[in-house]
């Protein structure tokens, strides 16, 4: 049968048609676009649940922060704060250690919260309100000593971040230097009514009238091409000649307290131009120290002494000469703290003055609580006299061979004064701030006066004069001694001079380089004295996992 032709060519436009495959292909795409639509879908979830994480974390993060900086808040109005432990005004978020049951809620409307734990003391279990000083400050040693921690946990969604903040009270030994006044003190104006006259016009800041007083007080500066190698706070404010340099890097706070500039320029020296390597503050807060120094008498076993005793170091142990004249050679208190009172037996009425003659300054006995120190030490140790303490020779950790070495700590604390042994011998001697009683020489051995310079001292110690100074006796006197280097730190009621200079080159006494002892940053000679009323400062954070 033979087909016809139409017949022939609607077959042979079905078999060449398109039609079919054209709809695989889109069914094919469609099926690979769904696909890759799932995909993306499904890696936007996970994008988002990441990203929900992530601003979790970091909302948790900042709740733990803002727990900090709500404790930090209530502690700096309230001194106390701490001592209360839990029993603090509400509402608060302050718990004891494993108990987040209190908390807060971060302002704004994130939904995070925070906690706040109290950490006791090594061998503590809880914050005790009844006994807050052993049951939350550390007294264990180390760098830890004389703080108490602090857990802030921060909340949002289901995750959670904690962060330990170290809270420790502002201390003299922060700084490479302190004073209250940057004036010299009273007993330098030489005459008595001149002295009677200091007490009454120079004893105050420059901005609370000391620049009007009828007496020119004498007026310290900081001279072109000194270095505070450390960090410096003043109560009063900074007298600059020329560009001396402060502090070594930021980390070297640089406080004033007295309102911006915090400096002035000193007649005769042109325009001050500071070098602030450090961190320049001014409105600082007032560190105001105790009034004297009693408390480290009741130290429990503390080693007490009455009137002139001297003491050399050597290591861990100490040769002691008392005031009846016996010698002994004993280990250091194992309290860390030596005791030299005033004798009950007859009054101290020796006031000091840096120019009196040999016989006045250093008496063969004296009812007073004077205290001569000298010698290395290798121990932690913290002496205290009720009068003056009088640096012999040098006093060095570890070995006065080398640099300062080993683990040792020394701090120095005198009611009075902290005086550099500088005897004189009996010829008289004119010199720019006044007459003297002759030229400077060593103590050498026990014999008084003898042969010998006593050049380029050295001090390893933190030192504390609370009503006086850092002084060097007869420093108006004798030929120029060299550099006097303190590794540690000083504090002072008034500056001390410790030598006279002319035109930049130095006329007597000793050349300054004051060195700090980082470790004061975390390390404090046992019980050294903080100031009254001192704020307390976080000291470092750290994210407990």
């Amino acid at each position: 049968m033979q087909l016809s032709g139409p017949i022939i060519a609607a077959a042979r436009r079905r078999l060449g048609a398109e039609d079919g495959f054209t709809m695989a292909t889109a069914m094919l795409a469609t099926l690979v676009v769904t696909l890759a639509l799932a995909a993306t879908v499904s890696a936007v979830n996970g994008d988002i649940n990441l990203t929900g994480r992530d601003l979790d974390q970091k909302r948790a993060y900042e709740a733990a922060q803002a727990g900090l900086a709500d404790y930090s808040f209530h502690l700096n109005k309230d001194n106390g704060y701490w001592a209360k432990c839990t029993n603090v005004p509400t509402p608060n978020a302050v718990n004891n250690v494993g108990s987040t049951t209190r908390r807060r809620n971060v302002p704004g409307n994130t939904g995070a919260t925070y906690a706040l734990e109290l950490i006791p003391a090594t061998g503590h279990s809880i914050c005790n309100p009844s006994d807050p000083v052993n049951s939350m400050i550390e007294q264990s040693g180390g760098t830890s000593n004389g703080t108490f921690r602090v857990r802030s946990t921060g909340y949002s969604g289901d995750t959670r971040q904690s962060i330990v903040a170290s809270f420790k009270r502002a201390s003299f030994l922060d700084y490479v230097y302190f004073t209250q006044f940057e004036t010299s003190d009273p007993v330098t104006y030489g005459s008595s009514w001149a002295i009677s006259q200091a007490y009454q016009q120079c004893v105050m800041t420059y901005r609370d009238g000391r620049r009007n007083s009828t007496l020119p007080c004498v007026e310290i500066v900081f001279a072109n091409g000194e270095y505070i190698n450390g960090p410096l706070h003043t109560n009063d404010e900074l007298n600059i000649c020329g560009s001396p340099t402060f502090g070594r890097t930021p980390s070297d706070l640089i406080e004033v307290s007295s309102p911006p500039a915090g400096y002035r320029g000193s007649g005769g020296c042109g325009s001050p131009n500071p070098n602030f390597r450090g961190t320049y503050l001014t409105n600082a807060p007032v560190l105001t120290p105790p009034s004297t120094n009693d408390s480290l008498k009741t130290v429990q076993g503390a080693a007490l002494y009455s009137g002139q005793t001297r003491i050399r170091l050597s290591g861990t142990d100490m040769t002691v000469t008392t005031s009846s004249g016996s010698t002994s050679t004993i280990p250091v208190p194992s309290s860390g703290v030596i005791y030299v009172a005033n004798s009950t037996s007859s009054a101290c009425n020796n006031a000091y003055s840096p120019f009196v003659r040999n016989t006045t300054m250093y008496p063969s006995s004296s009812a007073c609580g004077n205290v001569y120190i000298s010698g290395s030490y290798s121990g932690q140790l913290t002496i205290a006299a009720e009068n003056d303490i009088v640096v012999e020779n040098d006093l060095c950790r570890g070995s006065c061979s080398s640099g300062p070495s080993g683990d040792g700590l020394l701090g120095l604390i005198a009611n009075n004064f902290i005086r550099v042994f500088h005897p004189v011998t009996p010829t008289w001697q004119s010199t720019s701030a006044g007459s003297c009683n002759g030229v400077g020489n060593l103590w050498s051995g026990s014999t008084p006066y003898g042969g010998g310079s006593q050049s380029n001292l050295r001090i390893d110690a933190a030192m504390l004069a609370i009503q006086h100074s850092f002084i060097v006796d007869h420093y108006n006197c004798g030929s120029p001694l060299g550099t006097l280097t303190v590794n540690g730190a000083i504090s002072q009621k008034f500056r001390g001079p410790v030598g006279t200079v002319s035109g930049g080159t130095p006329v007597s006494g000793y050349s300054k380089n004051y060195v700090y002892d980082d470790r004061l940053r975390y390390l404090a000679p046992p019980h050294f004295l903080d100031p009254v009323e001192s704020a307390w400062h976080m000291q470092r954070q750290t994210i407990d996992p």
